[in-house]
């Protein structure tokens, strides 16, 4: 496997980087103050790397940021001091959030270094009154009692605060927010009550049904909410399907053959359908029981029932159930089941499996391509192992003179090796090469080094 190679841009505040879009002058910041302006501000003091690296992210984070209603800025004290945040050293590794007209949380720059973690950061702050944070199972149990008969709960755990998940529930929630509960979950005793192991990596939304709904047969007299668990990657697009889905009608009653419905239309597209037949004797019972199995393939599949006296049906009576997958296209596979766990473990077990071929998919993959890579690396760093590389063009950094050389040139690219390490060298060898090309270039004014 791949050694650990590092790479830095260090821009230095000598031009290094532009943010001019989003500097603002003490007097803008002022106006968009007083004009009650959700902003998210920097004030730069000195800039260091690590500072240089934030600013780069505040930059990409303001595009996003934009769509929210939040000005992203920063404000450069060297030019004019804003007497409140450009004297303080703390401020120098904190940026605010100002909402109002007035400061309205502070962030360490530690817990806002990307885009990711600033967006979500941000956006979790402003729904702050609409996104509960739970950590014990009381807590949770608390919060569906509340919301029993009035709105339907979203259920987000994360591993951590600022990831990519952390994000695109934070954006789902400001946009769904009023019309479901969200709760965000990070640990703690309530992952036991969800059946999530306290170490796990994987990041899981349940949506909980605790409005009252006209096709649940279970009693609402329970405590707990039913639960239905997203099965896919919490990415904003899937959660917005996930959420769509789940308002989609528990049962369909169609009056036409199965192959004359035509298959699902957005956003319900890649959902399979699963079709029950109705006799008039059994109307009520077969309603109940599609229901029950709708139920149980909540995310999974849309469930629809064939009255079967209809005289656009003109299935076999042998079949009592029928399935369209998404990839199949219109073609319907029928059926003639002994058990309704029978369709329930087809797709249960057809989603075990199709996940399970693409994770070894992608570890085969993966392992071959950098088993293959290694090896090719490895064979090329030892047939040229006699060879002595040419350093000339680039400056090789101590811990004596790292400080002054960076500091020389407005735009650094160091690149820290091993030695030993066959991934290294090979990337040394392109990393020179790379120098040579720009060594005496007019345009190029910055400094290689390792």
């Amino acid at each position: 496997m791949w050694a650990c190679v590092g790479v830095f841009l260090l821009w230095m505040n000598t031009g290094g980087y532009t943010l001019d879009q989003i500097e603002y002058t003490s007097a803008e910041f002022y106006k968009k103050l007083h004009l009650g302006k959700m902003m998210f501000i920097y004030f730069e003091q000195k800039v260091s790397p690590t500072i240089s690296l934030f600013l780069v992210e505040l930059e990409k984070s303001a595009e996003a940021l934009r769509d929210y209603g939040v000005v992203v800025g920063k404000v450069s004290c060297e030019k004019e001091l804003v007497h409140e945040y450009c004297t303080e050293e703390r401020c120098q590794h904190t940026a605010f959030l100002f909402r109002g007209g007035k400061e309205f949380l502070s962030f360490d720059l530690d817990t806002v270094f990307d885009v990711n973690s600033i967006v979500s950061e941000v956006l979790f702050a402003i729904l702050r009154e609409e996104v509960k944070y739970v950590h014990t199972d009381a807590d949770l149990l608390s919060m569906e009692r509340a919301a029993r008969g009035k709105r339907d709960i979203v259920l987000g755990y994360v591993r951590s605060l600022g990831t990519q998940e952390h994000r695109s529930l934070m954006e789902t929630a400001y946009v769904y927010g009023s019309k479901y509960q969200f709760i965000l979950i990070t640990g703690g005793p309530v992952l036991k009550q969800l059946g999530v192991k306290e170490l796990s990596l994987l990041s899981q939304v349940w949506f909980l049904h605790c409005r009252v709904h006209s096709g649940l047969m279970t009693s609402m007299t329970s405590e707990r909410c039913p639960s239905t668990l997203m099965r896919k990657v919490p990415s904003t697009l899937n959660l917005y399907s996930f959420l769509q889905l789940m308002e989609a009608p528990l049962v369909s009653e169609v009056y036409v053959d199965p192959s004359s419905v035509p298959p699902p239309q957005f956003p319900y597209q890649l959902t399979p359908q699963v079709f029950l037949f109705s006799r008039p004797a059994t109307e009520h019972l077969d309603l109940d029981v599609a229901t029950a199995l709708a139920w149980k393939l909540r995310g999974l599949a849309l469930l629809l029932l064939v009255h079967r006296q209809s005289p656009g049906v003109k299935t076999p009576d042998e079949f009592n159930a029928a399935y369209r997958l998404p990839e199949k296209g219109s073609e319907v596979t029928y059926l003639t089941l002994h058990s309704l766990s029978d369709i329930l473990e087809l797709f249960t077990t057809q989603e075990k499996e199709v996940e399970e071929e693409e994770d070894e998919d992608e570890e085969e993959e993966e392992d071959s391509h950098f088993e293959r890579l290694d090896d090719e690396i490895a064979a090329t760093v030892f047939a040229n192992r006699a060879n002595v590389l040419d350093m000339d063009s680039i400056i090789q950094l101590t811990s004596e003179n790292f400080h002054t050389e960076v500091a020389r040139s407005s735009l650094t690219v160091a690149l820290f090796y091993l030695k030993w390490d066959a991934v290294s060298m090979a990337f040394l060898s392109s990393f020179i090469d790379v120098a040579g090309r720009l060594l005496g270039k007019q345009d190029w004014s910055g400094c290689l080094c390792v």
